[in-house]
């Protein structure tokens, strides 16, 4: 894999159908061990193995094994993605995670990548404002947009509204298309998360034509005075700035050793799987392949098999006050489900700390269009703002999206204050409760990275033999800790 990257980077001429092969080829010999082992952990579970039983409980092989086939179909999709018969160009959109929006970040620069006969033969980087400078026309912007961000029209910049990233990549493709006429094979969006951990592999990258050294440490601090100091639009600052910094990351990728090439892999593979990247493209058969394994930032309506209730959650927060606060942003979540045989009550309590120093003034406040998602069958309760002392009810904003509900509140955090947003709701309907199984699945916003999140789930009446990451708790339900890196799966049974 490191060959092909570097094959795809380079100026050499070189044949990506036998790259891609070589790469199906090892992913095929890792497909045949995976289910090779379980076979083996099967039959010596069922002769009551106890080390067999123990992995069978902690290791989903089916997953893995749908993971292994979907990167072969990649794999053998390889040389088209990248042109080899004929070119193929994606929109790149940059998506400073710094002003967080619904699929990651702010649009303030946008790429187009062309690849040709498996080489990346063009990169060019644009300003977002010089783009939406030459839309024709008015476009009606989504209410919240026109409420909170004061914008009357809708434009490039602000695509990303819908969290599902395939409906907001081809509204970026339409806008692309109305302002400069420009169509495109697909879209990638990428936040800086992957850009950082890269630099922690290619060490210090030295932009000559701005005297700096850009560095895992100081990326997000460099690129803000960059790109957005003394900034107006109309200006080449920022699109300069972002190929600059692009095409020195890539030539220094180029030039690492095969163990270094692992940890840029690795970071990558991170960013798709904690939505840093998200994937969109025109061909069916490559886009199922990135979809099954959740890389395309999907909002997915979830399903748990037979006689099962299918539960889901989800945060999407869109900054809307134009500043880049969420580097100061902390947060923490805290999620409890209490099930009985006719409903399921919910409660999501969101911690939104803004640990920004209160002297930068009115800059520093954080106003956030803050989303749930929640099941289709849900009836919303309340949504409570709690700042200290402070008890206020908020009115929510109710949406109905494909496969789910999503319910939107406006909620403004100062500088050195800190907030407490309660969610309540019920689902379940007589058409699907009682049952025998419950899976919880907790949706991970793109953009963010690592928020601590506390489950409980309560009143299942559960049997042995739940899912092993959560702890028996003393009111005989169960909890899990741990950070939101990725989305969450849980399934437990009566």
């Amino acid at each position: 894999m490191t060959q092909m990257i570097e094959s795809v980077l380079g100026n050499k001429v070189y044949d990506a159908v036998a790259g891609s092969q070589k790469i199906e080829s090892g992913i095929a010999i890792l497909y045949n061990d995976i289910v090779t082992t379980k076979t083996m952990t099967s039959v010596a579970s069922e002769k009551n193995i106890i080390l067999a039983k123990k992995l069978l409980s902690k290791i989903d092989f089916e997953r893995l094994i749908t993971l292994v086939s979907n990167g072969r179909i990649i794999a053998g999709t390889l040389p088209e993605m990248l042109g080899q018969d004929t070119s193929k160009t994606y929109l790149l959109l940059f998506e400073n995670n710094m002003e967080l929006r619904p699929t990651g970040g702010f649009i303030g620069s946008f790429g187009l990548v062309t690849f040709e006969k498996g080489r990346l033969t063009d990169l060019t980087v644009n300003d977002v404002y010089s783009a939406d400078g030459q839309l024709n026309g008015h476009v009606e912007p989504p209410l919240p947009i026109k409420n909170y961000l004061g914008e009357a029209n809708w434009w490039l910049r602000d695509s990303n509204w819908d969290p599902d990233f395939p409906t907001s990549a081809k509204r970026a493709e339409w806008f692309l298309d109305k302002e400069l006429s420009k169509r495109v094979d697909g879209v990638v969006a990428i936040d800086l998360f992957p850009i950082k951990e890269t630099l922690k592999s290619t060490g210090p990258i030295f932009l000559s034509d701005y005297n700096m050294d850009i560095t895992a440490d100081n990326l997000y601090e460099k690129t803000q005075s960059e790109v957005e100091n003394n900034f107006f639009p109309g200006t080449h600052k920022k699109a300069s700035f972002l190929t600059a910094l692009s095409r020195n990351l890539l030539g220094e990728v180029t030039k690492l050793k095969p163990d270094q090439k692992l940890g840029v892999l690795n970071a990558f593979y991170n960013g798709l799987n904690g939505r840093h990247i998200q994937i969109y493209l025109h061909d069916n058969t490559q886009q199922e392949a990135f979809s099954s394994l959740g890389w395309d930032g999907a909002v997915a309506t979830p399903t748990c098999g037979a006689d099962c209730y299918a539960d889901m959650v989800g945060l999407v927060e869109a900054n809307v006050g134009m500043n880049k606060v969420n580097y100061f942003i902390q947060r923490n979540i805290s999620f409890d489900a209490t099930v009985s045989d006719n409903k399921i009550n919910h409660k999501l309590t969101l911690t939104i700390k803004n640990t920004a120093n209160p002297a930068l003034g009115p800059s520093s406040r954080y106003k956030n269009y803050l989303r749930i998602l929640i099941p289709s069958d849900s009836t919303f309760t309340s949504v409570i703002s709690y700042n200290g002392n402070t008890r206020e009810r908020l009115t929510p904003e109710p949406t109905e999206a494909k496969g789910h509900k999503e319910i939107g509140v406006l909620v403004e955090i100062l500088a050195g204050n800190t907030k407490d947003i309660e969610f309540s709701w019920t689902s379940g309907t007589g058409e699907t409760l009682p049952f025998m199984n419950y899976g919880l699945y907790i949706r991970k916003q793109a953009g963010t990275d690592a928020d601590p999140i506390n489950v409980n789930i309560e009143g299942m009446g559960l049997q042995t033999n739940p899912d092993p990451r959560l702890t028996l708790t003393r009111q005989g339900g169960y909890s899990y800790n741990t950070t939101l890196v990725q989305d969450l799966f849980f399934r437990l049974s009566r």
